[in-house]
């Protein structure tokens, strides 16, 4: 959300009217290291000469300290309004994050600039400014499409690159490679529907597809088709600007030390020929219960969320919620004897799981496949020990 700088860069009054020299441009931000911005940012620009006038138009404004705002979020219950201040303020606050900033200049009529001017001060209004904000279907970039696409009505062609071939999932990983924890706990929360292929224009719902069909669009005015952009500038760039910093891979590296380790106790357990109960109470314990708590996390985003994407989870096939039980019962003092047939029927769902890999109508986070293996290891070695009393 805005902070009090803002007043710093305080706005003229407003025209009811641009003038003839008024510009509209879209500006798009390069990504930013915090997860927040690591997908870029689009806003319209406004400038107006005659009017001193030079404004921002975002739509992807929210506030940390908004009652339950952690909740809403993961509920998809968040609302996003639509903010406008200073461009000298943007530029202040991009120049502090060294985030770069390009402007497209549109070619538009005086009566198109107008009417966009008219529809973004209503939009901007108290009662109208709020939205329902969606990541893949209504955020701060489709909501500029969405305005120049009804404004504009059918003088506009924006561009659709038919080579855009790829899944909502596939499109957010290249964005996601300075963030390996948080790349695997999405992939977790993602469910089959974000692994349809996304169209062209819904893939404008990063920044730089909808740079990229700006670039490309055309405008008709007077029976004349144009390029919708007339000018291309870079208003702020700092080395580095276009380029996402990876990070180590650390969700693999834990990952796949966790199966070396499972692997090593389940063949130590062989090799001393322990009698009784398994040993590794708790290293089961806790693996399963990890596997049990994101199980929870799937069911309760599938089905008590209104988020579009979460739905039909197919992690839910390794990651089962009542892990969570057996993971209690691995570390209580009461025997029981049904863990063993639990752990032996998971062991043979694992191995049908891991064969079908590949084939499933989801495609899982390459970390997830070592966390399979070593829930099948120490599964298969626990519910075999339990069974048969080795």
């Amino acid at each position: 959300m805005l902070t009090s700088r803002e007043s710093v860069f305080a706005q003229p009054q407003l025209p009811g009217q641009l003038s003839p020299q008024a510009q509209i441009s879209l500006l798009t931000v390069t990504p930013g290291r915090e997860l927040y911005s690591t997908f870029g940012h689009s806003a319209i620009r406004i400038v107006d000469p005659q009017y001193q006038l030079d404004r921002i138009y975002n739509y992807g404004t929210f506030d940390f300290e908004e009652p339950g705002f952690y909740i809403k979020f993961t509920r998809g219950l968040l609302d996003y309004v639509l903010s406008a201040y200073s461009y000298s303020f943007a530029e202040y606050q991009y120049t502090e994050e060294r985030r770069g900033i390009i402007q497209q200049t549109l070619a538009l009529t005086p009566e198109m600039k107008q009417a966009l001017y008219r529809f973004l001060e209503w939009n901007y209004r108290p009662e109208n400014r709020r939205y329902r904000y969606d990541f893949f279907f209504d955020n701060c970039a489709t909501r500029i499409r969405d305005v120049f696409e009804k404004t504009l009505g059918e003088n506009l062609q924006l561009y659709l690159n038919p080579e855009r071939q790829r899944s909502f999932r596939r499109y957010i990983d290249p964005y996601l490679v300075g963030h390996p924890i948080t790349h695997f706990g999405m992939d977790l929360g993602l469910g089959a529907r974000s692994d349809r292929l996304a169209s062209a224009r819904e893939a404008m719902f990063l920044p730089d597809y909808l740079y990229e069909s700006f670039a490309g669009a055309t405008i008709t005015i007077e029976g004349q088709t144009l390029p919708f952009v007339a000018r291309t500038d870079t208003l702020l760039w700092f080395p580095g600007a276009d380029k996402i910093p990876p990070a180590l891979p650390w969700s693999d590296i834990i990952l796949w030390g966790l199966f070396i380790v499972a692997g090593a106790l389940a063949y130590r357990a062989v090799r001393s020929r322990k009698h009784s109960s398994p040993p590794n109470a708790w290293f089961d314990a806790i693996l399963f219960g990890m596997a049990g708590l994101a199980g929870a996390m799937i069911l309760f985003l599938w089905f008590a969320t209104d988020h579009k994407v979460t739905p039909d989870n197919w992690n839910l096939l390794w990651a089962w919620p009542l892990h969570l039980v057996a993971a209690a019962l691995l570390i209580s003092r009461r025997k029981r004897r049904w863990p063993g047939w639990y752990f032996a029927l998971y062991a043979l769902l694992m191995v049908i799981v891991l064969a079908g890999w590949p084939f499933w109508p989801q495609e899982f986070h390459p970390a997830a496949l070592p966390l399979v293996m070593a829930l099948a290891v120490r599964s298969g070695w626990r519910g075999y020990s339990m069974l048969t009393k080795f």
